[in-house]
């Protein structure tokens, strides 16, 4: 049997709701993930005595290991069969959240989570992998619409579920925002199992090498810088975080040498050459970072420092995703018309008046009036920015590199979460403990609160007036300082999309001819 009649009978065969409900619940775990976790980072910190550092690496073991595998995993399902590759990283990523549920220290969720990450690297991809397995190339596009859309609904509901969980549910509820995948998870393993066919076939051809050292080197010089940038927030390890980062650097520049003498490496760096494709990832790398900061960072101050309940921490997002699943497919279409430039400098420009009206938010202590519209404009600018970023990778490429640069741009994105969590994190880490000196308190208060660190509940002796105060208004400089360096960066980001992307449509279009 060959491979395209392997595939037919695939199509044919699997009823598409279940190739569908498959790779839609399998995606939004992977993407839920990120968002419920920040809102119950506050719950999980008392639960395990985990620091503000610690903290961070929860957080960031699960994006690092995504970031670092993704291309890997991407790639997986060429080699063993679609089905069997999406199945295997549900399974790890189920086995990963029961351990996170059970975990009885900051030191094995950080780990746990970790495998989590490596589990969503293959899962994520798969999804995408298995509709295009299923579903006829006429009826592709449609497809794909309804995954995004209601991947986009389930992502929007996950917080939202979350926060009602951890405001009525008792210390140990964070444990089922882990548990509640187990049953997702075996069900996604039944329709694969019992409603969509096996599109694996031994064609007995060669197939190319794994680039162990490229995965290996990836993962070093990510971990490096991640670690680097986080001990940066902590005052004694300034040496050895500048170490950490120097190290990670280097690492780079050995797997860009690696990858260049490689004839199948796992990332090809040869199409960073191209000035519109190294712009166009330099862009999302930039301009990705304030909704994932916003989303690790703000409901730690508003559950902790307001003292808002979960619920709502988990419901301000659902405008922003909202308005994101609107203004993308117009954004596209805008794109395909007056070129992707324009669209990108506007998303770049509306990201960092968001960033900056977030700031007054916080600074005039307005939920309704201030952080909601806030986000709400962090949505449109994302909507705007979005569609005609991919775009925009797809167009400076040849048809042949296509797969390869939308693999490098969706793990470029994935790094710009794992940055804004740690690198981020240490101007956050920095503005917290400069406030908290300044207070006008008693010594061993101030001591507890440096101890503490940013976004953990105050308990026991800790918890009195002038602590509550001074920790309060240190979360809300460490804040605002945050969005103030969102906004320029989204700057940046429009500068680079400025110089690096053709100026007008017709331009684009030329060069994607030519």
């Amino acid at each position: 049997m060959t491979q395209s009649s392997s595939v037919a009978s695939t199509q044919a065969n699997s009823p598409r709701f279940f190739v569908l409900a498959s790779a839609i619940l399998a995606s939004a775990m992977g993407f839920i993930d990120g968002s419920i976790v920040a809102i119950a980072l506050p719950q999980m910190r008392v639960a395990l005595d985990a620091s503000f550092v610690e903290a961070q690496w929860i957080a960031s073991s699960y994006v690092l290991m995504l970031s670092a595998l993704i291309m890997l995993g991407g790639s997986l399902g060429d080699r063993i069969g679609v089905r069997r590759a999406f199945s295997f990283g549900v399974v790890i990523f189920v086995i990963a959240s029961l351990a996170c549920a059970v975990a009885q220290t900051s030191e094995q969720l950080i780990l746990f989570r970790a495998l989590k990450g490596i589990g969503a690297a293959v899962m994520i991809p798969g999804s995408m992998s298995l509709i295009a397995v299923n579903v006829p190339r006429a009826e592709r596009g449609a497809a794909m619409g309804i995954w995004i859309a209601a991947s986009s609904i389930t992502t929007a509901c996950g917080p939202l579920l979350g926060g009602l969980l951890l405001t009525y549910g008792d210390n140990s509820a964070w444990r089922w925002i882990f548990a509640i995948n187990l049953p997702l998870g075996a069900a996604v393993l039944v329709m694969l199992y019992t409603k969509v066919r096996d599109d694996h076939v031994e064609t007995g051809e060669p197939k190319a090498p794994v680039d162990w050292a490229g995965i290996v080197l990836s993962v070093a010089s990510l971990g490096l810088l991640a670690g680097g940038l986080t001990a940066l927030g902590e005052s004694d390890a300034g040496g050895l975080a500048v170490a950490m980062i120097c190290a990670g650097l280097v690492l780079v520049a050995v797997t860009v040498v690696v990858q260049l003498k490689l004839r199948h490496p796992i990332i090809p760096v040869q199409l960073f050459a191209n000035r519109a494709f190294a712009g166009a990832n330099l862009f999302t790398l930039l301009a990705w970072m304030p909704i994932a900061a916003v989303v690790f960072f703000l409901p730690m101050v508003l559950i902790v420092g307001w003292q808002l309940p979960p619920s709502y921490a988990g419901a301000m997002f659902l405008p922003m995703s909202a308005l994101i699943a609107i203004f993308s497919p117009l954004a596209g279409r805008m794109a395909d018309r007056v070129g992707t430039l324009p669209m990108l400098v506007s998303g770049g420009v509306v990201l960092g008046l968001s960033s900056l009206a977030l700031a007054a938010a916080v600074f005039y202590q307005q939920f309704w009036l201030g952080i909601l519209p806030s986000l709400a404009l962090l949505g449109v600018g994302m909507g705007l920015a979005a569609s005609p970023m991919s775009t925009a990778i797809m167009n400076s490429v040849d048809d042949s590199q296509v797969g390869s640069a939308s693999g490098i741009n969706n793990m470029v994105a994935r790094m710009a979460n794992l940055f804004a969590i740690a690198g981020l994190g240490a101007l956050v880490a920095y503005v917290y403990a400069l406030i908290v000196r300044a207070g006008s308190v008693p010594e061993i208060v101030r001591d507890g609160l440096l101890e503490t660190g940013f976004g953990e509940r105050l308990t026991g002796g800790l918890y009195v007036e002038p602590a509550v105060r001074l920790q309060k208004v240190a979360m809300d400089h460490a804040m605002i300082a945050l969005c103030l360096a969102l906004a320029v960066l989204c700057v940046i980001a429009s500068l680079i999309a400025w110089a690096s992307l053709p100026k007008s449509g017709k331009e684009e279009r030329e060069a994607e001819a030519g």
